[in-house]
């Protein structure tokens, strides 16, 4: 495998981590808002509202899971970055990027007086 190939795959990686992420987040939510509605209702027993707070703690510990995993990941694939961008702002000379404006601009102009 190119370790092109490898960096996409890996930024396939971190797009779905993060989605995952989204929807832990918004489970999470969703549990709270549950826990603090059942902590409202006189009949709920203690025992409902102490589950259900083990489930949003729950969701929590996976939450925070996946943010390690995303921030291990984010560094290695932004390194890669700097340093792919170090490389074509070393590799580039202006007087080319120069050249080659003045010869598209010379073209489309040349297209128009056709």
């Amino acid at each position: 495998m190119k370790f092109d190939d490898l960096v996409k795959k890996q930024y396939e990686d971190i797009d779905n981590i993060s989605g995952l992420l989204k929807n832990y987040v918004d489970s999470y939510r969703l549990l709270i808002a549950s826990a603090s509605e059942l902590y409202g209702i006189n009949l709920a027993k203690k025992s409902d509202v102490k589950k259900a707070l083990d489930r949003v703690e729950e969701v929590g510990e996976l939450i925070d899971k996946l943010i390690d995993t995303l921030d291990k990941c984010e560094v290695s694939y932004l390194k890669y970055c700097n340093i792919k961008n170090d490389y074509i702002i070393s590799s580039t000379e202006k007087d080319k990027i120069f050249t080659e404006i003045d010869n598209e601009l010379n073209f489309q102009n040349s297209q128009r007086e056709e």
